[in-house]
C-alpha cells in the first residue's frame, strides 16, 4: 500500500485542522515545533510516511485502551518538541513490544500514583512494569549534530532520566526502564549505556619513577562502577533491566512505509531482586547475567537492529518479510559475484604485470649483451 492509498484515521481525530493551525502558529517562534509541523503537514514522501507510522501507533493505543485524554493533550498541544517526542515514544515502545516480541500489552491510564509505569507487559512469569523515558539530549529541536568532531559517549545525558524513572518504580516488581535516545544526536549504539550502568574499561600501566620507564606493559582493565552495581551508595536492585531504544531510517531494502528500523538493546541487572527472563525479548541484542562466571555476557544480534513491520495484517507482514529477505539475499548474491569478478580482474592484472616485468627484464638483458 502506497502513501497515497493509506487513509489516516485516528491521526485525523487527534490532529484536527484547528489543532494543526494552532501548532503551526506556535511553530513560527519555536524551531522544535517547526520540525513537528513538518511531520504533521509536510507534502513530500518522508513526512507522509511519518504520519502513517503515527496513525498506526495511535490506532493501536486506542484499540488497547491506551489513548487517554492526557496523551491526546500532550500530542495535540505539546509545550515543545521534546514533550511531543516523549509522548509518541510512550505509544511506539509498546507497539514494538506487541508486534515484534508478541507480548501482551496493558496500558496504564492517568496513574494517580507514580511507580505504576507507562504500560505493563502481561507475561506468564509475572507482570513487567515498563517506564518509558526520553532525555532532551543534545539535540532537542532535531537540528542534527552541531559539531563535526565529537569525543565521548554522552552517557551523562541518560543519567537524569534513569534516576527519575528508577526512583519512581517500586520494589517487589519486575521493573524495566526504556530510554529513548532520538534527541541524543551523538548516542548511536549501546556503549554509553554499558558505561553508565555497568562500568568502564581503562588502560593501565606500571611506571617506575626511579628508572624512568614502564615496568609492566599496558593492559585493559574493566572498572565496575556503573549505576547498577549494588555496592554503590544508592542501589537500584529494584530495576530488572534497562533498554535503549532509537528509531532510524531503514535503508536495507526498497523504500517502504511499512518497514521501520529500531536500534534496541536490553541491559539486564546482575543484582536485580526480580530479574526479567531474557527469552521475553528473544532475538534482541542483550547483555545477560552469567552467574557461573559472575559476569555480564553480551549476546549480540544483528548489531542491535530490529525491523518493525507495520502491515495491516499478519499476512501483509509476512509478505513484507519475504520480500525483504529475498532482496537481502539478492544483494548478498550480487556482492558474492562482484567479489569473484574483482578477484578475476585482479588476477588478470597481476598476470599482465608479471608478463610486462618479465619482458622488461628480458629486454634489459638483451640490451646489455649488445
Amino acid at each position: 500500500m502506497s502513501t497515497e492509498e493509506y487513509k489516516l484515521t485516528v491521526f485525523q481525530e487527534v490532529y484536527t485542522p484547528n489543532v494543526l493551525n494552532r501548532i503551526a502558529e506556535r511553530a513560527k517562534h519555536d524551531k522544535g515545533l517547526q520540525g513537528l509541523i513538518w511531520i504533521l503537514k509536510g507534502d513530500n514522501e518522508y513526512p507522509k510516511v511519518d504520519r502513517i507510522h503515527l496513525d498506526k501507533r495511535l490506532r493501536f493505543a486506542k484499540e488497547n485502551g491506551g489513548l487517554d485524554a492526557d496523551k491526546i493533550s500532550r500530542l495535540s498541544n505539546p509545550n515543545d518538541f521534546h514533550e511531543w517526542q516523549s509522548t509518541y515514544n510512550e505509544l511506539l515502545v509498546p507497539y514494538l513490544f506487541a508486534k515484534v516480541f508478541n507480548l501482551k500489552i496493558e496500558f496504564v491510564i492517568n496513574p494517580e500514583k507514580k511507580g505504576l509505569g507507562d504500560f505493563h507487559i502481561v507475561h506468564p512469569e509475572g507482570k513487567v512494569i515498563v517506564e518509558v523515558k526520553t532525555p532532551k539530549g543534545d539535540d532537542p529541536d532535531m537540528q542534527g549534530p552541531k559539531e563535526s568532531v565529537h569525543a565521548g559517549l554522552d552517557e551523562d545525558l541518560l543519567k537524569s532520566v534513569f534516576l527519575d524513572g528508577a526512583r519512581q518504580l517500586k520494589r517487589g516488581n519486575k521493573n524495566l526502564i526504556v530510554i529513548c535516545t532520538q534527541l541524543c544526536a551523538w548516542i548511536r549504539d549501546w556503549r554509553p549505556f554499558e558505561k553508565l550502568f555497568y562500568g568502564k574499561e581503562v588502560i593501565t600501566a606500571a611506571f617506575d619513577n626511579k628508572i624512568g620507564r614502564v615496568v609492566e606493559p599496558m593492559k585493559a582493565k574493566f572498572i565496575p562502577d556503573g549505576e547498577l552495581n549494588r555496592y554503590r551508595k544508592e542501589r537500584f536492585t529494584r530495576i530488572s533491566a534497562i533498554a535503549s531504544f532509537k528509531n532510524d531510517i531503514y535503508i536495507g531494502s526498497p523504500f517502504s512505509e511499512n518497514i521501520q528500523q529500531i536500534q534496541f538493546h536490553v541491559l539486564h541487572n546482575y543484582f536485580a531482586f526480580n530479574p526479567i527472563n531474557p527469552n521475553i525479548f528473544s532475538g534482541a541484542d542483550q547483555f545477560v547475567p552469567d552467574k557461573t562466571k559472575k559476569a555480564i555476557k553480551h549476546k549480540e544480534k544483528n548489531n542491535g537492529c530490529i525491523l518493525l513491520y507495520s502491515g495491516e495484517t499478519e499476512f501483509a507482514n509476512l509478505v513484507l518479510k519475504l520480500k525483504n529477505y529475498a532482496y537481502s539475499l539478492l544483494r548478498k548474491i550480487r556482492r558474492f559475484y562482484y567479489r569473484i569478478k574483482m578477484r578475476r580482474v585482479a588476477k588478470t592484472m597481476r598476470q599482465e604485470l608479471i608478463q610486462e616485468l618479465r619482458q622488461d627484464d628480458k629486454n634489459l638483458r638483451l640490451s646489455q649483451r649488445d
